[in-house]
């Protein structure tokens, strides 16, 4: 495990016990409205990378619609909750445990159809040179004409509100990508160079937490321009186009 892609006060035990309540599997896929595989469809996608496993929601998922994922995850915490939920579903995952800048170590150039990149992960990456290495990474083992499928939250929204948010007005539809009602997050430092998020699970006091690289309006469309995907269509909140008022901002990008 590479330490520079763990946060600082990182607690993946904590973390990872109120995961899936803070996703809500069944309302994130509502959220979604079938993005993933509408997508997936549409780029003739079979073979699929999930660069950041978590605690298995979109490769569960994706592995019962009959595509041939393989899933990345570096935290052992996560995996094994992973492993265990893919084993009550009688789902059987195929595992890399690699960092994201050592891929072409382990993995073949032009082997994947899709490479996904959820949950606001890149964000863990605090250089634009590891950011750009990554995409370039990804864009490697990207078969031609492959897509990557990555997104961030709506950090422009944090950084221009924070003092209103760090008062405790941080506003957040959870309808689309975190979508439980007993665990919540809040901001609770925000700089131009990292945003601090508290978890909080509302029934146990438990807390967690996670230190990101807040994107500011434009970066990481810069970024997938630098990598030289060919094509770049953003999504807001998975409707087409750019919302400023979005959660969350996904992106398709052709290589």
């Amino acid at each position: 495990m590479n330490k520079n892609l763990i946060p600082e006060n990182y607690n993946s035990q904590n973390l990872v016990s109120m995961w899936r309540n803070f996703i809500d599997w069944d309302k994130r896929r509502i959220g979604e409205g079938n993005f993933l595989v509408n997508q997936f469809h549409k780029h003739n996608v079979k073979k699929v990378f999930d660069a950041a496993l978590g605690e298995g929601c979109d490769s569960i998922y994706l592995i019962k619609q009959g595509f041939d994922v393989t899933s990345n995850e570096i935290d052992k915490i996560f995996l094994n909750k992973a492993l265990e939920y893919a084993k009550a579903e009688n789902i059987e995952l195929k595992i890399t445990s690699l960092d994201w800048r050592e891929l072409d170590k382990k993995l073949p150039e032009k082997f994947f159809d899709t490479v996904l990149c959820l949950g606001n992960s890149l964000s863990y990456l605090f250089t634009e040179k590891d950011q750009i290495d990554v995409l370039n990474q990804f864009r490697r083992i990207l078969r031609d004409n492959g897509i990557l499928i990555i997104d961030e939250r709506n950090y422009q929204y944090i950084l221009d509100n924070r003092k209103e948010i760090l008062k405790g007005n941080f506003h957040y539809k959870g309808r689309y990508v975190y979508c439980g009602k007993e665990v919540h997050a809040y901001p609770i430092e925000i700089s131009d160079q990292r945003v601090k998020m508290e978890y909080i699970d509302k029934r146990t006091g438990e807390k967690g937490y996670l230190i990101l690289y807040p994107f500011k309006h434009g970066y990481m469309k810069n970024l997938l321009h630098k990598a030289s995907f060919k094509s770049v269509e953003q999504f807001s909140d998975f409707k087409s186009g750019e919302n400023i008022n979005a959660d969350f901002y996904q992106y398709v990008c052709i290589k």
